[in-house]
C-alpha cells in the first residue's frame, strides 16, 4: 500500500504542535509513504517529501496550489494496487473539502482518511467571522461524511463531532514518535524559569500568554524577582525584564528546556483537540500546571501527576511549589498510550480500518 500525507502548511521543518503530530504519525506509519505539503518556506526536497512552494502564507495561494498538489499525489500513487491519501486537518477545512472533491473525481478508487486534529468549526468560531464559521461547519460536515474514514484525537471530540454532524469517527490520538523524544538533559540555563509553548498568533495561546505576562508574572516577580518566563513558538514581540522569548526551537533543545523548567504552565481557557506540548511533557517527565480545559482529551490512569487548577489558583500553587526540584514520574502505561508507534498499531488493528484497507 502507498500512502500520501496531504498537508496545507509546512510539516518539515516542524514549527508547531500539529506539524509534530503529523511528523510522528508519518514516522510510525507502515509501507511506502510520502508527505506532500504546501509551504512558504524554501526547503530541499527529500525522498519522502514533496513541498509546493508559495511566496506568502495566504489562503488564495493555497487554493491555487490544491489542484497542483493533488495531481502530484495521484501521480505518486499511480501503479499501486492500494492507494491511500491521509488529509491532515489543522488548516481551514475548505482546503480539505476541495482536495477530497478532486481525489474522488480523478481517482475514485483511492481511499481517503480525514485526520482531524480539532473541530474546525469551533476554531473558526473563535478566530473568524460568523460567515466563515458557518461555511466551515457546512464544509466540515461534508468532509467527515464523505471521507472513507474519519478520525478524531479523543473520545470527547468524537462525541462532539457525532453531536454536530451525526458522523462516527475513529480515535487516532495525538502522540509523539519514540524516534523524536531524544535530548540531552543537561541544563542550558543557570536560572529558574517557568515555560509556555505555543504560537501567540493562535487565540487560545494569546489569551494564555497575556494572562501569564500581564497578571501572573507581575505578581510572582514580587515574591521571586529572579524567576523568568520562557516563551517558545513565536508571535510575541514585546520585551519584558522577566521574559525570555526563544521563538521556534529545534526539537531536542525544546525538550531540554521543557524538562529543566520548574513548571510548564498552561492557563488554557479555550481550544479544541488535545495539546501536543502536554503530551511531550508527559513523555519526558516534566512538571505540568494546567486547567481542566488544558488537559481536555488527555486521559491518564493517575491524573495526580498533572497539577490541574483554576487559573485563579495558579499564583498560590506556583509560590508554594516553585522550589520543588522533584521530577514527576508518569507510569509506563500512561507514557505508552501517547507514543505514536503504539497509537498507530492500535489504530491499524481497528476493525473499521482493517475493512478499509481490504477494500482499497
Amino acid at each position: 500500500m502507498k500512502t500520501a500525507f496531504l498537508c496545507f502548511f509546512p510539516v518539515i521543518p516542524t514549527n508547531m504542535g500539529s506539524a509534530e503530530v503529523i511528523r510522528s504519525l508519518f514516522l510510525a506509519w507502515p509501507g511506502d509513504k510520502k508527505i506532500f505539503q504546501i509551504s512558504h518556506l524554501k526547503i530541499n526536497q527529500k525522498k519522502n517529501l514533496k513541498s509546493i512552494f508559495i511566496l506568502y502564507e495566504k489562503p488564495i495561494l493555497k487554493l491555487i496550489c490544491i489542484p497542483i498538489i493533488i495531481f502530484k499525489i495521484l501521480n505518486y500513487l499511480k501503479g499501486s494496487d492500494k492507494k491511500l491519501v491521509v488529509i491532515e486537518g489543522p488548516s481551514w477545512i475548505g482546503y480539505s473539502f476541495l482536495s477530497l472533491i478532486f481525489i474522488k473525481i480523478f481517482s475514485p478508487k483511492t481511499k481517503v482518511i480525514y485526520h482531524s486534529h480539532s473541530i474546525e468549526y469551533e476554531v473558526r468560531k473563535m478566530m473568524s467571522s460568523h460567515l466563515i464559521a458557518i461555511l466551515s461547519r457546512i464544509l466540515e460536515k461534508f468532509v467527515f461524511k464523505y471521507s472513507d474514514l474519519s478520525t478524531s484525537v479523543s473520545k470527547i471530540e468524537i462525541k462532539k463531532i457525532n453531536k454536530l454532524y451525526k458522523v462516527k469517527c475513529i480515535e487516532l490520538r495525538n502522540g509523539v514518535s519514540k524516534k523524536i523524544i531524544k535530548f540531552n538533559k543537561k541544563k542550558i540555563f543557570n536560572f529558574n524559569y517557568i515555560i509556555y509553548c505555543g504560537s501567540y498568533k493562535y487565540l487560545p495561546n494569546k489569551l494564555a500568554i497575556d494572562f501569564l505576562i500581564k497578571k501572573l508574572m507581575l505578581k510572582i516577580n514580587k515574591k521571586f524577582p529572579k524567576l523568568k518566563l520562557v516563551l517558545t513558538g513565536g508571535g510575541y514581540n514585546k520585551k519584558k525584564s522577566f521574559l525570555l522569548n526563544l521563538g521556534i526551537l529545534p526539537k531536542s533543545k525544546l525538550l531540554n528546556i521543557i524538562f529543566n523548567s520548574q513548571l510548564m504552565v498552561l492557563p488554557i481557557d479555550k481550544g479544541t483537540g488535545t495539546r501536543i506540548k502536554i503530551i511531550e511533557a508527559i513523555l519526558i517527565g516534566a512538571n505540568i500546571l494546567t486547567t481542566k480545559k488544558g488537559i481536555e482529551g488527555i486521559i491518564l490512569k493517575k491524573n495526580e501527576f498533572i497539577n490541574i487548577k483554576k487559573k485563579n489558583f495558579f499564583y498560590k500553587f506556583i509560590i508554594k511549589n516553585i522550589n520543588n526540584k522533584k521530577k514527576v514520574k508518569f507510569t509506563s502505561s500512561d507514557k505508552k498510550k501517547y507514543v505514536m508507534e503504539n497509537i498507530v498499531s492500535e489504530f491499524l488493528n481497528n476493525q473499521n480500518v482493517k475493512k478499509l484497507f481490504k477494500t482499497s
